[in-house]
C-alpha cells in the first residue's frame, strides 16, 4: 500500500480526473515522483466502480481502492445490506474478507465483527478504509482462517461468514469440492464454533445438488439484482434438514419476494392454458429457483405450457414476484403488421431467439410496447402487450 497517495494533492488529483478514462490517465506521465501513472489510474478505476457498486465509499475522502479483481470480487453494497438483515447475534467473523464490503454491512448490525484476509496489502488497505469511515467495532487482521483457528481453538462466534474463493487463477470453479476452502470438508469444524453458519456461492450452482450435499441447510436465498442473478445464500445450522426455505428476491425493483419450501415442488402440478388476458414473466431469482409449478399454483396462474415458463390469467394479480403484461391482441401477420416497428422482444419457447426476431422483422427497441414470441398449449403465438408491473 502506498501511502502517498492518500496526500493531499494526490487526493485532489483524483477528484479532479474522477471521470476521465484511466486507461488513459495510465498512459500519461505522473505528476508525482513517488506515485505511478498505473497507481493513479487504478484509484480513479476504483472511485468510478465505487461510485455504482458501493457508493458510500466514493463519498467519503481518503479511501484506498485495492486493485481491480478485487474490487470485481466485491459484494455489492445492495447484496450486502440484504445479507446483514438475516442473521442476528453479537458476534461475527468473516472468514475470507477480501475488502470488506460484507464486513462492514455486518459491523452495522452486529457488536463486533472480526474480519480475516490472508492478502497482507488487502487488509492493510481495508483496515485503513474502515479506520477512515469510524467503524470500531470492525477489526480486520492479515491471517488465513485456517491459521486464525489454530491459534483460537475455543472461540466461538453467533454467526461465521464464508466466501469461498471461486477462482484459481484465471479459471473460475463452480463446484463445492473445488472451492477454496473446501466447504464440504469444512462443514463440521465450522458449525462447532457457531450456530448458524452462512456461505456466499455462486448462482450457478444447482440447488439440488446443494441440498444433498450439505444436510445442514435450513434457508437458500437466490438473489437478484434489477433481474440478474447475483448471489446464492446458504444459512446452515447444525440440525440437518431436508426441506430448506428457497426465498428469491429481486433487489433495486419493486417485486415481491417469493418464498416457499424446496420439496413444495413436488407437491403440486400446474394447471395449462391458453392465453388469457394477462401474461406474467417470473424474474431471474424464481426462475433460478426451478419452482415452475409452484409459483403459477401460488398466485392462482395458469402455464402457458409445460415447458414454456410464462402464466396467465383473466385477473390481474398485482403481488407477482416478476414482469406483469397486458395483452393487446394477438399478432396473426406478422410481416404486414410488426415489420420495421419497434418494441421491446419476449422469446420464451419459441423457434428463434430475440435476436433473429429483431433481424427477421427489422425491429427497433422500444419499452412503449413489447411483443412476446410464445407457445401455448394452443400452439405458437405472438402476443401484442404492454407492461404494467
Amino acid at each position: 500500500m502506498n501511502h502517498q497517495i492518500l496526500e493531499t494533492e494526490v487526493q485532489e488529483f483524483i477528484l479532479q480526473h474522477q471521470k476521465e478514462d484511466f486507461r488513459v490517465i495510465s498512459l500519461r506521465k505522473s505528476p508525482f515522483p513517488t506515485v505511478s501513472s498505473a497507481e493513479l489510474a487504478q484509484q480513479i478505476k476504483g472511485f468510478q466502480i465505487a461510485k455504482s457498486k458501493f457508493p458510500f465509499l466514493s463519498e467519503t475522502k481518503a479511501i484506498f481502492y485495492p486493485p481491480s479483481l478485487n474490487l470485481e470480487q466485491a459484494s455489492s453494497w445492495t447484496t450486502a445490506q440484504y445479507k446483514s438483515k438475516l442473521v442476528s447475534g453479537n458476534t461475527l467473523i468473516d472468514l475470507t474478507a477480501g475488502m470488506g464490503i460484507d464486513a462492514f454491512a455486518f459491523s452495522k448490525e452486529f457488536e463486533s465483527v472480526t474480519a480475516l484476509e490472508r492478502n497482507a496489502e488487502l487488509a492493510e488497505i481495508s483496515a485503513h478504509n474502515y479506520h477512515v469511515l469510524g467503524q470500531g467495532n470492525l477489526k480486520y487482521l492479515a491471517i488465513d482462517f485456517e491459521t486464525f483457528f489454530h491459534e483460537n481453538p475455543d472461540q466461538k462466534w453467533d454467526v461465521i461468514y464464508l466466501d469461498p474463493a471461486r477462482r484459481k487463477g484465471s479459471q473460475k470453479k463452480f463446484l463445492l469440492e473445488d472451492l477454496e476452502p473446501n466447504l464440504l470438508e469444512w462443514m463440521t469444524e465450522l458449525l462447532s464454533r457457531t450456530e448458524t453458519l452462512m456461505v456466499k456461492l455462486s448462482p450457478l450452482l444447482d440447488l439440488k445438488m446443494l441440498i444433498d450435499q450439505i444436510p445442514q441447510i435450513h434457508e437458500i436465498h437466490l438473489v437478484a439484482v434489477k433481474n440478474e442473478m447475483k448471489e446464492l445464500l446458504l444459512i446452515c445450522k447444525k440440525e440437518n434438514n431436508v426441506n430448506p426455505i428457497i426465498k428469491a428476491v429481486n433487489l433495486e425493483s419493486n417485486q415481491f419476494e417469493f418464498v416457499f419450501q424446496f420439496l413444495g415442488e413436488s407437491k403440486v402440478e400446474s394447471q395449462l392454458s391458453s392465453v388469457k388476458k394477462y401474461i406474467y414473466e417470473p424474474n431471474s431469482a424464481v426462475l433460478k429457483s426451478g419452482a415452475f409449478k409452484l409459483v403459477g399454483h401460488q398466485f392462482d396462474l395458469d402455464k402457458l405450457e409445460k415447458n414454456t415458463h410464462l402464466y396467465t390469467s383473466e385477473n390481474l394479480v398485482k403481488s407477482f414476484p416478476g414482469k406483469v403484461f397486458k395483452i393487446i391482441e394477438e399478432i396473426k401477420d406478422a410481416k404486414k403488421t410488426i415489420q420495421n416497428q419497434a418494441f421491446h422482444v419476449v422469446s420464451k419457447n419459441y423457434p428463434m431467439s430475440v435476436e433473429l426476431i429483431r433481424k427477421k422483422y427489422n425491429l427497433k427497441e422500444s419499452e412503449a410496447q413489447t411483443l412476446i414470441f410464445t407457445q401455448s398449449i394452443s400452439g405458437k403465438h405472438i402476443l401484442k402487450s404492454v407492461r404494467l408491473l
